[in-house]
């Protein structure tokens, strides 16, 4: 395959005017969701809002039937994940980005969970307002600014760190909140010696809309929550998703779609 073609192909502007069928095809056909592309800067984003209230409502509805996530998340086993890690302790949990009810209603259902606060663009947010109100949820707390005074146990990032332009001074606002532990899931990095901490690439399993997004440097990743008084527990592949990284062979060689643990050091 000539992915110097593909590219060229996926990063051109004319995409969002391509039939969906054809989108499907391409990303079926090459498991190619992402393109490299020359920006400095990240675009102003639309990522687009798949919400909706009724089927929000639904999950809930239906949650205690099935006790099991209906909609995909990048951490399908999060349960389990944090079972391990607080065991029986109450969690006060921030969701970054987080747009699905069930990974809540999953969890609350499994751990104990003393507060749940969820941190999203205002239209989901209020979706998630009126379920807590429609179901009177008590721990559930959706909101779009950063609490200053709640000391997390855990705050997740699912898949969302790499969608925010100036993401350094957004982490340094979570630093501020002294949370133990940090993790992101689904999110990619290079481990490739150069100098960058970052590139902007295309994402393109969702076209026709245009949304462009970092890969991190790992290395420099790291180094950066050290500087703020935090190590890494861990990193390893995401299982939950199969990306291809073919086309950015070989400016990039070694790409990875990864979970990655911190931990705030004593």
């Amino acid at each position: 395959m000539d992915y110097k073609f593909l590219n060229n192909l996926l990063s051109n502007k004319l995409t969002k005017f391509f039939p969906k069928t054809i989108n499907r095809k391409l990303l079926r056909r090459y498991g190619i969701f992402f393109v490299p592309t020359n920006l400095k800067i990240l675009p102003k984003n639309f990522y687009p809002i798949y919400i909706k209230l009724n089927e929000q409502i639904k999950l809930v509805e239906n949650f205690d039937a099935t006790k099991k996530l209906t909609k995909f998340n990048t951490k399908m086993d999060m349960d389990i994940f944090l079972q391990k890690l607080f065991k029986k302790k109450k969690i006060n949990y921030l969701d970054i980005g987080g747009d699905n009810i069930d990974l809540y209603l999953k969890l609350n259902n499994k751990l104990n969970i003393m507060n749940y606060y969820i941190f999203n663009f205002k239209d989901i947010i209020d979706i998630f307002k009126v379920i807590k109100k429609k179901f009177k949820i008590k721990n559930l707390f959706p909101i779009t600014n950063l609490p200053k005074l709640m000391n997390f146990d855990l705050v997740y990032f699912g898949s969302s760190i790499q969608y925010f332009k100036n993401y350094d001074f957004f982490l340094k606002k979570i630093f501020s909140t002294k949370p133990k532990y940090i993790f992101f899931s689904g999110t990619t990095f290079f481990k490739d010696n150069i100098s960058k901490e970052k590139i902007i690439v295309k994402q393109t399993n969702i076209l026709p809309h245009t949304v462009y997004l970092y890969f991190f440097n790992l290395k420099k990743f790291i180094f950066f929550f050290k500087e703020n008084n935090y190590r890494l527990v861990f990193y390893k592949k995401n299982k939950f998703a199969k990306v291809s990284y073919k086309n950015f062979y070989p400016s990039i060689k070694n790409i990875m779609y990864l979970d990655i643990l911190f931990i705030k050091k004593k």
